[in-house]
């Protein structure tokens, strides 16, 4: 007998059975639905599974550098006065003690300096770093940082007599942060939107209360149930929060549309006349055939992600494949066991004498009018795909042909800030940008492994009561041949990339603000001194030389550097003595401290002397085209034929381009390698699985062939409205997530209606007959299905971030694309050009599905 007429028996003999069932599993799911916001990951690059250059400098940094300025969260200040600047001064002291107050040491402030446009004196931005201990998550107290930074703006102005200035806390954490308010707060807005329309959909397809409910109440109990499967997963690799709003438009568009198609053979097997009994059994036994076959492309789909080994990709594909297999039992179990239970009233407040003579012609109203429209739609539908097949199949491929261009010719990117949701930490990136460079808080970092330390000693001074300063004094040999070397790769790299200013003080050409590496203050004396020398024709002081030099330092360490030289000796300051002298009480030399301001407070140098981290301040922001750019090259620099790796394999054992930039250019660089063998499992695997169930050499590779055109067209069409009309750059994960989703979703469809056509030539239909009758019948479930799904998806529209608008744009409009129009059109035309070609295979396998 038949498996699926097994299935029927059963659930007609254990219907209670399997709602209890169901029941118990959802109830105890609850405490992990509760939970499972917990395990899901907000920042991309801190995801697991990636084998890669960048993220080996990234563990050097995390290991090797424990006094690495942290720039994950940033108070930002915005001034236009001197008089203003003061006040943001005084903000900067206000907020690190009310800080101290409220998290004691393991929260702490440390100013970053001033940046401007023009003159940092008169308007610009403060910059504050704001640094926590291992025990806090400084991204979860962003929250309650604002508050403090809040209550610290109210007290300076009133002490100032002025009004509060304008700051924002922003950063890699306070954007994580921000996400995850706004990630909640789309998943609350979406999720009775998606529930109303497909409400209103299925009420208006039956014209039932009963059948509107049940669909949507069968899926939401089974997303309960699947969320308990995110959480464990989540416990093991960590899930990108995207996921959970993928998973529930996924669920509510696959699960609804299985449980549609058996709710609506049942209503066609009990108008033809069959009772109870036999019409419940016809629709488990060949709706339920076409469901698990749809439900087994889309599991395959979603399934082969899992192959690869960046955990954000691996744990989106076990989720959704686990979200479709729980969405497919419930549909084959749960909703026959309620039809089992209720009968014909789950068409309540219809039943199958109304929808019969509505078919008649005998009833009259507004849902006879849509039923006698939709029949005869369908109807033409079917003659036109029959008598204009060719043509259809023409004009269908001119349409596609832009889009496609637009695909094989469109770039995706890697930029995951432009497409983050509006929010402060978004508001405080583009003041930095505005005011400084885009790349501060998100470095571009070049990691260097010496074959030999160059730190003799490094440690803490204290230069005077409470004030502590580093130190560093280096290996012999070191500034004959290491520190210049670095600082001269410094040099080269920032004269090669650099940007220059026109007149407005707009960035132009280059794209590298400084680069910072290991710096000697020796080296750094006796060349100003040469330097001053040419011009002036005679030998400069010391004094001339240490103000010359500090004027070039860059804000963040000129402050401390400035104090130091400040310090009195004799009848003047240590301005005044050259770089040899020995600051009082220390037992140091000046340059022994300025080198510890330089290189150790920085965290340029590492703890053993053995890693030197050259940090380079792009002007874009992070992952911009140009940043990205920038990182290919910087790495043809250093590993290319001829590069420093080359040049100096004496000194660097290794080099490493690293930070959040590089991350993401190879976390994209990688995934879309492993893409093509996903690409080719996905492909060859659902191929066999139609070849097997429609026993047809030629059905599946149409099949797939249809389906990938409309993922072209979708992806070309994405492209066009987002890169092209909104200047939004496409992420590069909206294609594979677009190809799986639609590969196994939008394949549904093509499912429906070709087992329906099979069924038919089964029956004994010729194959042109088979096709228009399918188109007839099929055709309508189909069309609503693929609504009800592209209407999920493209809900996401609504939401404030535009990767989620891209997802539910392209995933949308892909499902309408595949639904309406290939599936609609294009697929019944294929199949009449094709003939009986379409059914040629083994005989073993029809002779099988005879039987």
């Amino acid at each position: 007998m038949h498996m699926f007429a097994k299935l029927a028996n059963f659930i007609e003999k254990y219907s209670k059975v399997i709602i209890a069932l169901w029941i118990v599993a959802l109830v105890c799911s609850v405490p992990f639905i509760l939970k499972s916001d917990e395990v899901l990951e907000y920042d991309l690059t801190q995801m697991s599974g990636l084998d890669s250059e960048s993220t080996d400098g990234q563990k050097l940094i995390d290991t090797e550098f424990s006094n690495s300025v942290d720039l994950s969260e940033i108070l930002v200040i915005k001034y236009n006065s001197a008089d203003e600047l003061k006040q943001a001064k005084a903000l900067f002291a206000e907020f690190s003690n009310l800080l101290h107050a409220k998290y004691g040491d393991d929260v702490k402030a440390a100013y970053y300096g001033e940046y401007g446009k023009v003159n940092p004196a008169e308007s610009g931005i403060s910059m504050i770093a704001i640094e926590a201990a291992d025990n806090i998550s400084i991204s979860k107290e962003t929250g309650n940082i604002r508050n403090v930074v809040s209550e610290a703006n109210a007290n300076v102005a009133k002490t100032f007599n002025s009004s509060t200035l304008t700051t924002y806390v922003t950063g890699n954490s306070a954007i994580n942060y921000d996400t995850e308010i706004s990630s909640n707060e789309d998943i609350a807005k979406i999720d009775p939107l998606s529930i109303a329309l497909i409400f209103i959909l299925l009420g208006l397809f039956f014209c039932a209360l009963v059948t509107a409910v049940m669909p949507p109440a069968v899926v939401g109990m089974a997303f309960g149930v699947a969320l308990t499967g995110l959480y464990g997963i989540g416990c093991i690799m960590g899930v990108f929060y995207i996921t959970k709003v993928l998973i529930l438009v996924t669920m509510l568009g696959a699960g609804c549309d299985y449980s549609l198609f058996i709710i609506s053979r049942y209503r066609d097997e009990l108008k033809h006349g069959a009772d109870h009994s036999t019409a419940l059994k016809t629709s488990v036994q060949w709706a339920g055939e076409s469901v698990f076959t749809s439900g087994l492309s889309v599991i395959i789909g979603f399934g082969a992600l899992s192959i690869c080994s960046f955990s954000m990709v691996r744990s989106l594909g076990i989720v959704l494949a686990l979200g479709i297999v729980i969405a497919l039992v419930a549909a084959l179990t749960f909703t026959p066991a309620l039809i089992n239970l209720i009968g014909e009233k789950v068409f309540w407040p219809a039943n199958i004498n109304k929808y019969n003579k509505i078919d008649r012609g005998e009833s009259t109203g507004i849902y006879a009018t849509i039923c006698k429209l939709s029949k005869k739609y369908f109807a033409w539908v079917a003659h036109v795909t029959r008598k204009y097949a060719a043509v259809i199949v023409v004009v269908g491929i001119v349409l596609m042909a832009p889009m496609v261009y637009i695909f094989a010719t469109s770039d995706d990117s890697a930029d995951m800030i432009s497409i983050m949701p509006d929010s402060e930490s978004i508001d405080g990136l583009n003041t930095i940008m505005g005011e400084a460079d885009g790349g501060m808080i998100m470095p571009t970092y070049i990691v260097l492994e010496l074959n030999d330390s160059i730190v003799d000693k490094a440690g803490m001074i204290e230069l005077s009561p409470g004030m502590k300063i580093p130190y560093l004094i280096w290996k012999d040999g070191a500034l004959a041949t290491t520190v210049p070397t670095i600082m001269k790769i410094s040099q080269e790299l920032e004269a090669k990339y650099k940007y220059a200013t026109d007149d407005d003080g707009n960035k132009v050409n280059g794209i590298v603000s400084t680069i910072s590496g290991a710096n000697s203050w020796q080296i750094l004396y006796n060349v100003a001194k040469q330097e001053i020398a040419s011009m002036t024709g005679t030998t400069p002081t010391p004094s001339v030389v240490n103000h010359a030099l500090v004027e070039k330092l860059p804000s963040a360490v000129k402050a401390p550097i400035e104090t130091l030289l400040s310090t009195p000796i004799g009848e003047g300051t240590l301005y005044d003595a050259p770089y040899t002298e020995i600051v009082a009480g220390t037992g140091v030399t000046v340059e022994n401290i300025i080198d510890g301001i330089l290189n150790v407070s920085t965290g340029i140098i590492s703890d053993n002397g053995k890693y030197v981290k050259m940090m380079v301040i792009t002007s874009e922001k992070p992952m911009s085209d140009n940043t990205m750019a920038f990182i290919k090259d910087v790495r043809e620099d250093f590993h290319g034929e001829g590069g420093y790796d080359d040049k100096y394999d004496l000194i660097f054992a290794s080099t490493y381009v690293g930070g959040i930039s590089a991350i993401m250019e190879d976390v994209s660089n990688i995934v879309m390698q492993q893409f093509d063998v996903i690409r080719t499992v996905v492909i060859i695997a659902l191929i066999v699985l139609l070849f097997l169930i429609l026993g047809s050499y030629l059905t599946p590779i149409r099949s797939m062939l249809t389906i990938v055109c409309s993922i072209m067209t979708t992806v070309g069409l994405t492209h066009f409205v987002f890169g092209t009309m909104m200047d939004v750059p496409v992420l590069w994960l909206v294609p594979i997530v677009l190809f799986v989703v639609l590969l196994g979703l939008g394949m549904d469809y093509d499912i429906f209606l070709t087992t329906r056509i099979r069924e038919n030539v089964l029956r004994g239909m010729n194959n042109h007959d088979a096709i228009e009758d399918a188109v007839r019948q099929a055709g309508p479930v189909t069309s609503l299905c693929s609504l009800i799904m592209g209407g999920t998806f493209l809900t996401m529209l609504l939401t404030n971030s535009s990767m989620l608008q891209e997802f539910g744009f392209a995933l949308g409009f892909g499902i309408l694309i595949e639904g309406l129009l290939m599936v609609g059109f294009m697929v019944p035309a294929l199949m009449h050009l094709m003939g009986d070609w379409s059914w040629k295979g083994p005989k073993f396998l029809n002779k099988n599905r005879a039987e």
